[in-house]
């Protein structure tokens, strides 16, 4: 029996410089997001937050303020400032259509002017005008002391809300307001949507006609107590008293044939406060 011998050389690999990450330190002026639903729509900002570090902000022009009248500033610091709206949306009584923009003010002694822009790519400083989607004249308010810039929403309503630009002690307020209609038309279909929506509209005195058809629709894909309750109450608010607690005594029976006790307790909550209500209607 022969046996051979496999001799071999193995040969050491180099070794390989490990890759190491790019280095980051915290920014000074630092990044942050605020997002609001408004309606069935939803408004983003995203911004960078420069703070006062007891400067002079601003000024006239040679005054050595660190932003004079007269001039664009990014509204914030690094990158541009962005907006993103998901749907189109009015501002200062114009439209605009959804998508993200470049938010810029330029500051003066009495009113700013309010600048949405559709170039979002380059730096914060870079402002090409030609690309100006919307222009509006806001007058500035006094406020507390804001040491790092920041942007809220304020006074929701579910079609609008007030976005409020605050550094210093300036303030820029401004309205954003959605077309909510056709936005919650295209989202009913179910009975229990159709119902919701027309619920929405009797709670919020909004789209009262166009609810009447919702709710005929929801009644006709699934007769309940909670759609009838609802049609009881628009019923009663159009002044139709007498059809109301018809409508109201049939809501009743048909969640008494239930176990109540079954329910979630909001749901209980509701079935009582309505029983109440009825009461209520036939005294």
């Amino acid at each position: 029996m022969c046996i051979f011998a496999v001799t071999g050389v193995v040969h050491a690999q180099s070794p390989q410089a490990p890759t190491l990450p790019d280095l980051r330190v915290p920014r000074v002026s630092q990044g942050a997001t605020v997002a609001q639903a408004i309606g069935l729509s939803e408004a983003a900002i995203y911004y960078h937050r420069p703070g006062v570090k007891g400067r002079v902000i601003w000024g006239t022009k040679g005054s050595g303020a660190l932003l004079e009248y007269g001039e664009v500033w990014r509204a914030g610091a690094n990158e541009p400032t962005l907006f993103t709206f998901s749907n189109d949306v009015t501002i200062a009584g114009k439209r605009l259509r959804a998508g993200t923009y470049r938010f810029l003010i330029i500051p003066n002694e009495k009113e700013w002017t309010v600048i949405f822009n559709s170039e979002v790519r380059n730096w914060g400083t870079v402002y090409e005008p030609e690309h100006d989607t919307l222009r509006f004249a806001v007058t500035p308010q006094r406020g507390t002391h804001e040491e790092w810039l920041s942007y809220s929403f304020t006074d929701l309503t579910p079609v609008s809300a007030t976005v409020v630009v605050a550094w210093e002690k300036m303030r820029v307020p401004f309205k954003v307001e959605f077309n909510l209609l056709p936005l919650l038309q295209g989202s009913v279909g179910s009975s229990g949507l159709l119902h919701n929506a027309a619920r929405f509209a009797l709670d919020n005195n909004m789209f009262l006609k166009e609810a009447h058809g919702w709710l005929d629709r929801s009644l006709a894909l699934d007769k309940n107590f909670f759609n009838l309750r609802t049609k009881a109450e628009f019923l009663h608010l159009d002044g139709n008293k007498k059809e109301a607690i018809r409508t109201g005594e049939e809501a009743m029976k048909l969640i008494q044939a239930r176990d109540i006790k079954s329910l979630p307790g909001f749901q209980q909550q509701q079935v009582a406060d309505f029983e109440k209500l009825l009461g209520q209607w036939k005294k």
